[in-house]
């Protein structure tokens, strides 16, 4: 799948793994995207930016699941102690 008239963008971030667990998401639910790559600041800076496209069809299911998966990275992260927080 590339971008086009008939894809639409459901996600954009700086980070490439997160990127990629999207994008595993997305198809492990059946849904067939596409990973972009843009450099976003300069050609030598070397920070990309990376997006998910899919089908206009599974626009609504794809938001949902990066929704989701966004959230379940939010909690997995509030769940870690914080370095030092339970030291006596």
């Amino acid at each position: 799948m590339e971008p086009g008239e008939s894809t639409v963008r459901v996600w954009v971030g700086l980070d490439l793994l997160q990127a990629q667990l999207m994008e595993r998401a997305l198809v492990d639910s059946g849904i067939e995207c596409f990973l972009a790559q843009l450099n976003a600041v300069g050609y030598q800076a070397g920070i990309y930016e990376h997006s998910l496209w899919v089908a206009k069809k599974d626009e609504a299911r794809a938001r949902s699941l990066v929704e989701q998966v966004e959230e379940e990275m939010s909690a997995a992260l509030d769940a870690e102690e914080t370095p030092g927080q339970n030291d006596s």
